[in-house]
Protein backbone atom coordinates (compact mmCIF):
# COMPACT_ATOMS: atom_id res chain seq x y z
CA UNK A 1 0.00 0.00 0.00
CA UNK A 2 1.08 3.46 -0.84
CA UNK A 3 2.70 5.71 1.78
CA UNK A 4 0.00 8.51 1.35
CA UNK A 5 -3.16 5.76 0.78
CA UNK A 6 -1.67 4.33 4.52
CA UNK A 7 -1.28 7.59 6.14
CA UNK A 8 -4.80 8.15 4.95
CA UNK A 9 -6.34 4.72 6.36
CA UNK A 10 -4.79 5.79 9.78
CA UNK A 11 -6.56 8.83 10.24
CA UNK A 12 -9.66 7.56 9.15
CA UNK A 13 -8.94 4.45 11.45
CA UNK A 14 -7.96 6.87 13.88
CA UNK A 15 -11.11 9.13 13.51
CA UNK A 16 -13.39 6.33 13.82
CA UNK A 17 -12.26 5.15 16.74
CA UNK A 18 -12.64 8.24 18.30
CA UNK A 19 -15.97 8.72 17.11
CA UNK A 20 -16.53 5.14 19.21
CA UNK A 21 -15.14 5.42 22.34
CA UNK A 22 -17.45 9.59 22.56
CA UNK A 23 -20.20 7.47 22.11
CA UNK A 24 -19.59 5.16 24.89
CA UNK A 25 -20.04 5.94 28.69
CA UNK A 26 -20.54 5.21 32.53
CA UNK A 27 -22.39 6.91 35.16
CA UNK A 28 -22.12 5.72 38.70
CA UNK A 29 -25.10 6.51 41.29
CA UNK A 30 -26.22 6.71 44.45
CA UNK A 31 -30.22 5.83 44.50
CA UNK A 32 -32.46 6.19 47.51
CA UNK A 33 -35.58 5.80 48.11
CA UNK A 34 -37.40 7.48 50.86
CA UNK A 35 -41.48 6.30 50.00
CA UNK A 36 -43.81 8.47 52.29
CA UNK A 37 -40.71 9.92 54.53
CA UNK A 38 -40.64 13.32 53.48
CA UNK A 39 -37.01 13.48 52.88
CA UNK A 40 -33.88 11.75 51.21
CA UNK A 41 -33.40 9.17 54.39
CA UNK A 42 -34.20 5.80 53.06
CA UNK A 43 -32.02 2.97 52.39
CA UNK A 44 -28.81 4.25 49.44
CA UNK A 45 -28.01 1.85 46.97
CA UNK A 46 -25.27 1.82 44.11
CA UNK A 47 -26.52 1.90 40.76
CA UNK A 48 -25.42 2.33 36.99
CA UNK A 49 -26.24 3.97 33.78
CA UNK A 50 -23.96 2.19 30.91
CA UNK A 51 -24.79 4.12 27.12
CA UNK A 52 -23.88 4.07 23.97
CA UNK A 53 -25.51 5.93 20.75
CA UNK A 54 -28.19 3.29 20.29
CA UNK A 55 -29.32 2.55 24.02
CA UNK A 56 -28.82 2.43 27.86
CA UNK A 57 -29.06 0.13 30.62
CA UNK A 58 -29.72 1.25 33.84
CA UNK A 59 -29.19 -1.19 36.60
CA UNK A 60 -30.01 -1.11 40.35
CA UNK A 61 -30.60 -3.24 43.53
CA UNK A 62 -28.24 -5.69 42.63
CA UNK A 63 -25.62 -8.00 44.37
CA UNK A 64 -22.47 -7.06 42.35
CA UNK A 65 -22.94 -3.63 42.54
CA UNK A 66 -23.36 -3.81 46.23
CA UNK A 67 -20.24 -6.41 46.60
CA UNK A 68 -22.68 -8.24 48.71
CA UNK A 69 -26.00 -9.33 48.92
CA UNK A 70 -28.17 -6.96 50.87
CA UNK A 71 -31.07 -8.28 53.19
CA UNK A 72 -31.96 -6.69 56.05
CA UNK A 73 -34.29 -4.00 57.88
CA UNK A 74 -33.23 -0.54 58.44
CA UNK A 75 -35.07 2.33 60.83
CA UNK A 76 -35.43 5.44 60.84
CA UNK A 77 -37.18 8.29 62.64
CA UNK A 78 -39.15 11.01 60.88
CA UNK A 79 -41.24 14.52 62.33
CA UNK A 80 -43.85 11.63 61.88
CA UNK A 81 -42.92 8.84 64.05
CA UNK A 82 -40.79 5.66 63.52
CA UNK A 83 -40.76 3.89 60.26
CA UNK A 84 -39.10 0.19 59.36
CA UNK A 85 -38.38 -0.63 55.95
CA UNK A 86 -36.52 -3.19 54.28
CA UNK A 87 -33.95 -3.17 51.78
CA UNK A 88 -32.78 -6.27 49.53
CA UNK A 89 -30.87 -6.92 46.77
CA UNK A 90 -30.53 -9.57 44.18
CA UNK A 91 -28.55 -11.45 41.58
CA UNK A 92 -29.76 -9.70 38.50
CA UNK A 93 -31.24 -6.30 40.23
CA UNK A 94 -33.56 -3.98 38.49
CA UNK A 95 -32.85 -3.20 35.09
CA UNK A 96 -34.00 -0.46 32.48
CA UNK A 97 -33.15 -0.80 29.30
CA UNK A 98 -34.03 2.03 26.42
CA UNK A 99 -33.41 1.81 23.03
CA UNK A 100 -33.99 5.07 21.81
CA UNK A 101 -33.44 3.73 17.98
CA UNK A 102 -36.03 1.48 18.27
CA UNK A 103 -38.12 3.65 20.46
CA UNK A 104 -38.70 0.85 22.63
CA UNK A 105 -37.78 0.50 26.26
CA UNK A 106 -37.39 -3.13 28.51
CA UNK A 107 -37.82 -3.10 32.38
CA UNK A 108 -37.38 -6.01 34.74
CA UNK A 109 -39.26 -4.08 37.56
CA UNK A 110 -41.05 -4.37 40.54
CA UNK A 111 -42.33 -7.83 41.56
CA UNK A 112 -40.09 -9.19 38.65
CA UNK A 113 -41.80 -7.97 35.88
CA UNK A 114 -40.49 -8.19 32.54
CA UNK A 115 -42.05 -4.93 31.07
CA UNK A 116 -41.98 -3.72 27.42
CA UNK A 117 -43.27 -0.19 26.28
CA UNK A 118 -42.22 2.43 24.26
CA UNK A 119 -39.58 4.71 25.29
CA UNK A 120 -41.52 7.14 27.43
CA UNK A 121 -42.31 10.39 26.20
CA UNK A 122 -41.54 13.45 29.03
CA UNK A 123 -42.80 16.89 28.29
CA UNK A 124 -39.36 18.73 29.78
CA UNK A 125 -39.04 21.86 30.90
CA UNK A 126 -35.19 23.12 30.74
CA UNK A 127 -34.86 25.94 33.12
CA UNK A 128 -32.05 28.49 32.79
CA UNK A 129 -30.23 27.41 35.60
CA UNK A 130 -27.11 25.51 36.11
CA UNK A 131 -24.60 24.13 38.84
CA UNK A 132 -21.47 22.11 38.64
CA UNK A 133 -21.68 18.20 38.94
CA UNK A 134 -18.01 16.44 38.79
CA UNK A 135 -16.66 18.86 36.97
CA UNK A 136 -19.12 19.01 34.48
CA UNK A 137 -22.19 22.01 33.94
CA UNK A 138 -25.05 20.98 34.39
CA UNK A 139 -28.70 22.43 33.83
CA UNK A 140 -31.53 21.99 35.47
CA UNK A 141 -34.89 20.66 33.63
CA UNK A 142 -38.51 20.06 35.27
CA UNK A 143 -40.90 17.45 34.52
CA UNK A 144 -44.02 15.73 35.75
CA UNK A 145 -44.00 11.84 35.03
CA UNK A 146 -46.32 9.26 36.35
CA UNK A 147 -47.56 10.94 39.04
CA UNK A 148 -44.42 12.76 40.70
CA UNK A 149 -42.95 16.02 40.10
CA UNK A 150 -39.10 15.98 39.36
CA UNK A 151 -36.12 17.90 38.74
CA UNK A 152 -33.31 16.95 36.82
CA UNK A 153 -30.00 18.36 36.47
CA UNK A 154 -28.29 17.07 32.75
CA UNK A 155 -25.01 17.61 31.37
CA UNK A 156 -25.10 19.10 27.41
CA UNK A 157 -21.08 17.88 27.59
CA UNK A 158 -22.32 14.43 27.49
CA UNK A 159 -25.01 15.20 24.55
CA UNK A 160 -27.43 11.47 24.89
CA UNK A 161 -30.64 12.04 25.95
CA UNK A 162 -30.18 9.11 29.07
CA UNK A 163 -30.89 9.14 32.71
CA UNK A 164 -31.60 7.01 35.61
CA UNK A 165 -34.63 4.59 35.80
CA UNK A 166 -36.54 5.48 33.34
CA UNK A 167 -35.60 9.62 33.05
CA UNK A 168 -34.91 10.54 29.66
CA UNK A 169 -35.32 12.57 26.72
CA UNK A 170 -33.11 15.69 27.60
CA UNK A 171 -30.04 17.24 25.36
CA UNK A 172 -27.70 15.85 27.46
CA UNK A 173 -27.06 13.01 30.31
CA UNK A 174 -28.78 13.36 33.63
CA UNK A 175 -26.49 13.09 36.44
CA UNK A 176 -28.69 13.86 39.22
CA UNK A 177 -32.53 14.20 39.47
CA UNK A 178 -35.23 13.87 42.30
CA UNK A 179 -38.72 14.55 43.07
CA UNK A 180 -40.43 16.67 45.80
CA UNK A 181 -38.59 16.39 48.79
CA UNK A 182 -36.28 14.11 47.37
CA UNK A 183 -38.39 10.72 48.28
CA UNK A 184 -37.12 9.55 44.78
CA UNK A 185 -33.34 11.10 44.62
CA UNK A 186 -30.18 9.68 42.33
CA UNK A 187 -27.13 11.24 43.08
CA UNK A 188 -23.99 11.74 40.88
CA UNK A 189 -21.28 9.53 42.05
CA UNK A 190 -18.68 9.18 39.20
CA UNK A 191 -18.31 8.98 35.18
CA UNK A 192 -16.49 7.56 32.15
CA UNK A 193 -16.94 9.49 29.05
CA UNK A 194 -15.09 8.35 26.98
CA UNK A 195 -15.21 5.06 28.04
CA UNK A 196 -11.78 2.94 26.87
CA UNK A 197 -12.10 -0.42 28.40
CA UNK A 198 -14.83 -2.89 28.14
CA UNK A 199 -18.39 -1.77 29.85
CA UNK A 200 -19.28 -4.14 32.34
CA UNK A 201 -23.00 -6.29 32.09
CA UNK A 202 -24.21 -4.03 28.84
CA UNK A 203 -26.45 -7.12 27.98
CA UNK A 204 -29.60 -6.49 28.81
CA UNK A 205 -31.42 -8.88 31.08
CA UNK A 206 -34.77 -11.24 28.97
CA UNK A 207 -37.34 -12.89 30.90
CA UNK A 208 -36.27 -16.21 32.28
CA UNK A 209 -38.21 -19.40 31.11
CA UNK A 210 -41.65 -19.29 31.61
CA UNK A 211 -41.75 -15.65 31.64
CA UNK A 212 -42.62 -13.22 28.96
CA UNK A 213 -42.84 -9.65 28.75
CA UNK A 214 -46.06 -8.03 29.47
CA UNK A 215 -47.52 -4.35 28.56
CA UNK A 216 -47.25 -1.05 30.50
CA UNK A 217 -50.95 -1.33 30.79
CA UNK A 218 -50.52 -4.89 32.20
CA UNK A 219 -48.12 -3.82 34.90
CA UNK A 220 -50.42 -0.97 35.79
CA UNK A 221 -53.15 -3.27 36.59
CA UNK A 222 -50.41 -5.62 38.79
CA UNK A 223 -49.27 -2.50 40.77
CA UNK A 224 -52.85 -1.48 41.43
CA UNK A 225 -54.21 -4.44 42.43
CA UNK A 226 -51.14 -5.48 44.47
CA UNK A 227 -51.73 -1.78 46.15
CA UNK A 228 -55.32 -2.22 47.00
CA UNK A 229 -54.64 -5.69 48.34
CA UNK A 230 -52.17 -4.34 50.65
CA UNK A 231 -54.97 -2.01 51.68
CA UNK A 232 -57.13 -4.67 52.74
CA UNK A 233 -54.63 -6.55 54.47
CA UNK A 234 -53.64 -3.88 56.79
CA UNK A 235 -57.54 -2.71 57.53
CA UNK A 236 -58.11 -7.09 58.28
CA UNK A 237 -54.77 -6.80 60.41
CA UNK A 238 -56.38 -3.50 62.40
CA UNK A 239 -59.33 -4.77 62.78
CA UNK A 240 -57.94 -8.21 64.54
CA UNK A 241 -55.94 -5.97 66.71
CA UNK A 242 -58.98 -3.88 67.87
CA UNK A 243 -57.53 -0.77 66.34
CA UNK A 244 -59.46 2.17 64.84
CA UNK A 245 -57.52 3.78 62.26
CA UNK A 246 -58.26 5.10 59.19
CA UNK A 247 -55.74 4.82 56.63
CA UNK A 248 -55.29 7.62 53.74
CA UNK A 249 -52.76 6.15 52.64
CA UNK A 250 -51.95 6.69 48.70
CA UNK A 251 -50.08 4.99 45.94
CA UNK A 252 -47.88 7.68 45.80
CA UNK A 253 -46.27 6.21 49.47
CA UNK A 254 -45.65 2.69 47.89
CA UNK A 255 -44.02 3.06 44.30
CA UNK A 256 -42.17 5.49 42.21
CA UNK A 257 -44.81 5.23 39.55
CA UNK A 258 -48.09 6.25 40.80
CA UNK A 259 -51.05 4.99 38.67
CA UNK A 260 -54.62 6.34 38.78
CA UNK A 261 -56.93 3.76 40.96
CA UNK A 262 -59.69 4.71 41.15
CA UNK A 263 -59.77 4.06 36.93
CA UNK A 264 -59.55 0.57 37.71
Amino acid sequence: MPLKALLLFLTILNFTICISQTERGLIRYGEIQSLSLGAPIGVDYNAILMFDNNSSLYITRKDSLEKTKIDGQKSVITAQGGSIFTAVTNEKGFQYNNLIKKDSFYSRDLGFNYVKEKTPKISWKIEKETKTIGQLTCQKATATFRGRDYTAWFAPEIPLPYGPWKLQGLPGVILEAYDTNKEIFWYFKSFEYPVTTMLPSFKPVTPPKGKDWISIETFKEIQIKNFKNAQIAGKMVAEKMNIETYSNDTMKNSYIEVFDVEDK
